[in-house]
């Protein structure tokens, strides 16, 4: 099975990458650039079940399990928010459930340098995906 580019993708990284930006545009093109890795769902995959309530955008998420890890799979209308979610779920991919719901994601969150592209409505929609992510 070939891994997906997010699944290749290492936090450490990504993070680093994030927190190395100097300025709101530096944070925007690193971004951009990250969205390129997010491979996009298919049509039939962007149904209502999968779709996070609360997001400003669209955002679909799929949560599936192998081996006792768990694997993303993510996708939004909107190319930073899809940048975003790379960032997100590079955090969790990989790890058990329980790991998972053990981990403090709103921290680690804050971490990421993104606190400027963060509204209090692109807020409601992270803690939203944050919450989909910990849920059993």
């Amino acid at each position: 099975m070939t891994k997906t580019a997010l699944e290749q993708a290492q936090p450490f990284t990504i993070k680093a990458q994030l927190q190395a930006c100097s300025s709101k545009e530096e944070t925007f093109k690193t971004l951009v650039t990250l969205s390129k890795s997010l491979p996009r769902l298919s049509e039939e995959e962007k149904i209502e079940d999968n779709k996070i309530k609360g997001c400003e955008s669209a955002v679909w998420l799929i949560i599936e399990e192998s081996n006792g890890l768990r694997h993303f799979r993510a996708d939004s209308d909107a190319k930073l928010m899809r940048g975003v979610l790379v960032a997100i779920v590079s955090l969790v991919e990989e790890k058990t459930r329980i790991d998972i719901q053990q981990m403090d994601l709103k921290a680690e969150l804050q971490e990421l340098n993104l606190s400027s592209y963060l509204t209090s409505s692109r807020t409601n929609g992270i803690l939203a995906i944050l919450s989909q992510l910990q849920q059993p």
